[in-house]
């Protein structure tokens, strides 16, 4: 049902934007926008209502009516108001000067109103029929509320096999999970005498079940504990058949269908909380271990804790969950994290499978550890792909097969087990999260995703749920978290310069692929492949991908491309040659390729809402000066040669634009408005880069009111200018910022720039500022980065104080003349990150930087060996004190030789 969803609340978006007064041009009947809006809202909430329930497959016919409806909604809404633009453009350019003005207003006005007339025709016919779909959507909800009330408890089905003798996967190889089942022997056999609650949380497929059942079968645990209980959580759980699966363990059940189910019978006239007495009798007096595999939700054990006794006798409960924040809410510390398995472990557990304990043949090792490789450390695709290598011929020829093929090999079983298995994390995502999760498949596989552009591009793509309290950015992150807590996606920062990228593991990708081509919402098509899907011209989302170093489209692919007219998105991660593959998709959004296109064709694509490629100078002239015709513009972010471009003074009139970026732009000043009722305020921008000599006047503050991110330079000043014209001390009120970065090629003084308390990412660069003035940014409260580049601060020494930076988590610095700093533990606490480059004056790390606790980065880069020296000097003084986690990295020249040099405080 994602398709649909995303289908119902993009045309939401569609509706609320024609309705802003911001777009009063826009000729609309209101009354009749109204009405369909609120036909979409009421099929919104239908499907987010009856997302998950057992009766979906009933509603299955109706999905594809909700999505036709709301796209063919969407193509009407959106070709009329791009028709008047192109209208407008036309007459601009004098297409029609060969008619007397008298006569082009007059046809004018006829054609505006003849595609008004069309316009509120068409809308009428696809409100019929949402009519009849709403009309199917009342018969299916009164079917769904009847089912429900005349539904019948359902009959308990035993899971074979799992008994407290001998759960089903206690003969699978462990490997990599050495610290993890050490730390949790020690939780289970420490004196605590309280209950005692441990969670293991991971990704599908990760390992933790086959941990859980390693511990809970070890022989110390099973002496430890009088009684051992285990039992498998659905995610449609039955609280009865709980309770009964942990009562036939309790009480002693044996092995067998048969024996599981004539005590299932006896028990049949106990109401649960007869069942539930019954099992908190049975533990009250004896220390017990209860197993919960693969808890879905807190509501199960909400429903069954009251019957677990805590005697104080060092009783425990374990669970293992996919979902963080089950972990979270349910352990008494922190839950254990099961991460994938690093190449080397990942290696020897496939050869563990594939030789048991026979070692692998010399031919053989480099292509094996290429296939350890590719399952990127997740022990289900370990041990599948081990399993078909064990009993398969062991020759190079069929292995490099593997490799190749491993990703639908691993998926291609009998049972298809992983893609099952994995699919229960989709099936379980509630509906507004399934179209942001199934996006992922439009990045090709090994992609690192930045962060900033995937939200960007999930709000340009108008799958987010507007919230009324909240920006579209904030959803946004709200989404990306829920979806790392759920374990289907996981976020890594860059080393030193703190980029956040996405990650997916390749068999998610391929679930997410398999899913959206099941529900047509979206197609990665690759350049050389002539196998086009045959409806392309309905796709909306697509993404070109490229598994050869082809550099040219296919003929065949190139012509589906541009009949793909309904195409809503177009992504493409590489640069291929591409002539006028845009010329025909006039109703596109989403724009995100490395391809260069003609003016002609850009200049068309006036509904896109996120546009990101590169352009030559004549071009991006072209498009920055014509800019405002964009009626939806959002994100805009122009590769190229850009410099001396003046950005148009209709950029003040833009409200909906978020992101602004380019190599270099001027940004005109405002004009003063006197209407302040009616005042044009951008109020959703947020990031704006890179503009040369920047004006923060009032009238800039007062127009960029949640301004969070920014760039902007300067060249050396004139004789005529002084640094009070730019006005830069008015940056204090923009209280939204949080990352400034800013360029100086002349000395400011610290009294012509002030910095808001908001700001937690600073970089500075060529301004020259004495170190006794870094005060200044010592004392913002928020800072948790500072990036001092090229003299930012210059003169010999910098003693710190006490007090500041107190949030401070990277510190670097490059290129300046400090012979001398002197700091210690007080003047940093929560430093993380210590970056120094080309540092050639200064002698030594402060030695009192080693009693940091939280410390984990030094890299030294082209700097004295003194300074190396000092850094292993920490190292030692912190192994001393226990402190461990840090590493340093060092790049410098002795005697005229580089050295790269390693360490960590295991050394």
């Amino acid at each position: 049902m994602a398709a649909a969803y995303a289908a119902v609340v993009s045309l939401t978006h569609v509706l609320e934007n024609i309705q802003n007064p911001s777009m009063h041009w826009i000729l609309v009947d209101r009354k009749q926008i109204q009405a369909l809006h609120e036909k979409v809202c009421s099929l919104q909430d239908f499907l987010e209502d009856f997302s998950n329930t057992r009766s979906i497959l009933v509603t299955m016919g109706l999905e594809s009516q909700i999505a036709d409806a709301s796209h063919e909604a969407e193509d009407i809404i959106e070709s009329y108001v791009v028709g008047q633009i192109h209208d407008q453009i036309d007459w601009k350019n004098g297409y029609f000067t060969c008619f007397s003005q008298v006569v082009k207003s007059f046809t004018c006005f006829s054609q505006v109103e003849k595609r008004f007339t069309c316009f509120c025709q068409d809308i009428q016919k696809v409100m019929g029929k949402m009519d009849l779909v709403e009309q199917k959507v009342i018969n299916i909800k009164e079917k769904i509320m009847g089912a429900v009330k005349d539904q019948q408890p359902k009959e308990f089905v035993p899971v074979v096999g799992l008994s407290r003798q001998a759960p089903p996967a206690a003969k699978n190889t462990v490997v990599g999970f050495d610290d993890h089942l050490v730390q949790i022997m020690e939780k289970l056999a420490s004196e605590k005498s309280r209950l005692q609650m441990i969670s293991i949380v991971g990704m599908g497929g990760i390992g933790k079940t086959t941990l859980a059942i390693n511990v809970y079968e070890n022989p110390f645990i099973v002496q430890r504990f009088d009684i051992r209980a285990w039992v498998t959580i659905s995610q449609e759980y039955n609280v009865r058949q709980i309770l009964l699966r942990l009562l036939y363990d309790v009480e002693g059940g044996e092995d067998g269908i048969e024996k599981l189910s004539a005590f299932t019978d006896r028990m049949d006239k106990k109401s649960d909380e007869q069942l539930g007495d019954q099992l908190d009798k049975s533990l009250i007096i004896r220390r017990y271990l209860i197993v919960m595999d693969d808890l879905w939700s807190t509501d199960a054990w909400d429903e069954v804790r009251r019957f677990f006794p805590d005697n104080h006798n060092e009783s425990r409960i374990m669970i293992t969950t996919r979902l963080s924040n089950v972990a979270i809410c349910f352990g008494s510390g922190d839950p254990h994290k099961i991460e994938f398995l690093d190449e080397d472990t990942s290696w020897d557990l496939l050869c563990k499978k594939v030789f048991q304990k026979g070692g692998c043949p010399l031919e053989l090792e480099e292509i094996g550890k290429k296939i350890a490789k590719t399952c990127r450390g997740l022990p289900l695709a370990l041990v599948v792909i081990g399993g078909l290598l064990a009993k398969s011929n062991k020759t190079r020829e069929y292995w490099e097969y593997v490799a190749e093929n491993l990703n639908s090999i691993v998926n291609s079983g009998n049972d298809e087990h992983c893609l099952k298995l994995l699919s229960l994390s989709y099936n379980h995502l509630p509906i507004h999260l399934k179209p942001c999760f199934l996006y992922m498949a439009t990045f090709p596989e090994d992609c690192e995703i930045h962060v900033s552009r995937l939200k960007k591009l999930w709000v340009a793509e108008g799958f987010l749920k507007p919230i009324r309290t909240k920006s579209l950015e904030d959803v946004a992150n709200e989404y990306l978290k829920d979806l790392t807590d759920r374990n289907l996606i996981s976020i890594r920062s860059r080393y030193v310069w703190r980029k956040k990228i996405c990650i997916i593991h390749d068999l998610l990708r391929d679930l997410c692929l398999r899913e959206a081509h099941k529900e047509n919402f979206l197609r990665v098509i690759r350049v050389e492949n002539i196998d086009i899907p045959p409806h392309i011209k309905s796709i909306r989302h697509l993404s070109i991908h490229q598994s050869t170093k082809e550099q040219r489209y296919h003929p065949q692919v190139l012509n589906a491309l541009q009949c793909a007219s309904c195409t809503r998105s177009l992504l493409c991660e590489f640069e291929c040659s591409s002539p006028r593959l845009v010329s025909r998709l006039n109703l596109l959004r989403v724009l995100d390729v490395v391809d260069k296109y003609s003016s002609e064709d850009i200049m068309k694509l006036v509904n896109l809402r996120y546009l990101s490629f590169t352009g030559d100078r004549d071009l991006n002239l072209s498009l920055i000066s014509s800019m405002s015709l964009f009626w939806n513009l959002r994100n805009f972010t122009l590769r190229g040669e850009t410099k001396g471009i003046v950005l148009p003074p209709e950029i003040w009139e833009m409200t909906q634009l978020r992101t602004l970026k380019f190599e270099v732009v001027y940004l005109p000043d405002p004009q003063p408005q006197i209407d302040t009722q009616n005042s044009q305020i951008l109020e959703n921008l947020q990031t704006l880069s890179f503009v040369t000599l920047f004006r923060c006047t009032e009238e800039v503050v007062k127009r960029m009111p949640n301004l969070k991110k920014m760039r902007f330079g300067y060249d050396k000043l004139s004789s005529s200018v002084e640094w009070s014209y730019y006005c830069l001390n008015n940056l204090v009120h923009l209280h939204k910022l949080e990352s400034l970065k800013c360029i100086f090629r002349d000395k400011i003084s610290v009294g012509n720039i002030a910095f808001p308390h908001s700001i937690k990412k600073l970089s500075l660069s060529g301004c020259r500022l004495p170190w006794e003035d870094i005060t200044v940014i010592g004392s913002l409260p928020r800072l948790e980065r500072l990036v001092l580049f090229d003299f930012a601060f210059e003169g010999a020494q910098w003693d710190a104080i006490e007090g500041e930076f107190v949030e401070l988590k990277d510190l670097v610095i490059y290129n300046t003349d400090l012979m001398y700093w002197e700091a210690d533990y007080t003047h940093f606490p929560c430093l993380e990150i210590l970056y120094l480059g080309y540092m050639l004056e200064l002698e030594e790390i402060p030695l009192g930087l080693a009693k940091l606790p939280m410390l984990q980065h030094i890299h030294l880069h082209h700097c004295k060996p003194s300074l190396v020296a000092s850094a292993k000097l920490i190292l030692e003084e912190r192994d001393e004190w226990e402190y461990e986690g840090l590493q340093v990295h060092a790049r410098y020249v002795d005697s005229e030789q580089w050295i790269t040099v390693t360490l960590d405080d295991s050394e």
